[in-house]
């Protein structure tokens, strides 16, 4: 899968389906300006986290660059634009990595802030997520990795425990993948990927989260590298 497709496909799936009626901190609510600058966070974190799974830090930061340089709402209120100065910082962390790794941590983190910018206001985005993929061929279980990811994803940015889980669950139901092509090498990042997210089921706090997610897409980018995949 191309890196122009995955995003592309993320935005089907989640991006275009997602209900943005946003309010942070306590200050914007439906209608005003901040919903759109919602919405370019939005966009912005999905195309990093396509690129950073896809293990292409070029166009992630890219991405983090629109983010960090977008103008600040002006009626996020304290709180919010505490939350909103905290997802810049991310931003340009993801902007100016000099390693894959600050970058992925940085992707993790940025969404956390997110859902503690939404759980701050009382508000959650809803997302309209298809089911999982039911065939576990090799084919369908590297589909069903990319749904879990997804999920997690958007635990992250509404603070859902239910749609982290859901994730979680998918990533737990196979055992780690072997053969298909993959290289030897594969094995490895398979296996931590599943480590990763048996840890994930007992992560409370969505930051830590969102520091485990980092750690996953470490993985997940690894693995893809390895095996020519994009």
């Amino acid at each position: 899968m191309t890196g122009s497709t995955r995003r592309t496909a993320l935005f089907a799936t989640t991006g275009f389906a997602v209900i943005l009626g946003v309010a942070c901190g306590g200050g914007a609510r439906l209608g005003s300006t901040t919903d759109f600058q919602m919405w370019v966070h939005f966009e912005q974190a999905g195309q990093i986290q396509a690129a950073m799974i896809e293990g292409d830090l070029t166009s992630a930061r890219e991405a983090a660059r629109v983010l960090a340089e977008a103008p600040a709402a002006a009626d996020l209120g304290a709180e919010g634009a505490d939350y909103a100065a905290q997802l810049a910082s991310h931003a340009q962390t993801i902007r100016d990595a000099p390693t894959f790794g600050e970058a992925a941590d940085a992707t993790g983190l940025l969404a956390a802030t997110c859902g503690n910018c939404h759980e701050a206001a009382d508000y959650r985005p809803r997302f309209a997520s298809p089911e999982p993929p039911e065939d576990r061929g090799f084919t369908g279980h590297m589909l069903a990795h990319s749904w879990a990811a997804d999920r997690m994803w958007e635990g992250l940015l509404s603070a859902s425990t239910a749609s982290w889980l859901a994730g979680v669950d998918v990533f737990e139901t196979d055992d780690p993948l072997h053969g298909g092509g993959l290289s030897p090498a594969s094995d490895v990042f398979a296996r931590r990927v599943h480590e990763l997210a048996e840890q994930a089921r007992d992560v409370v706090d969505l930051d830590e989260r969102g520091r485990l997610y980092g750690q996953l897409l470490r993985q997940c980018s690894g693995c893809h590298a390895e095996n020519g995949i994009r």
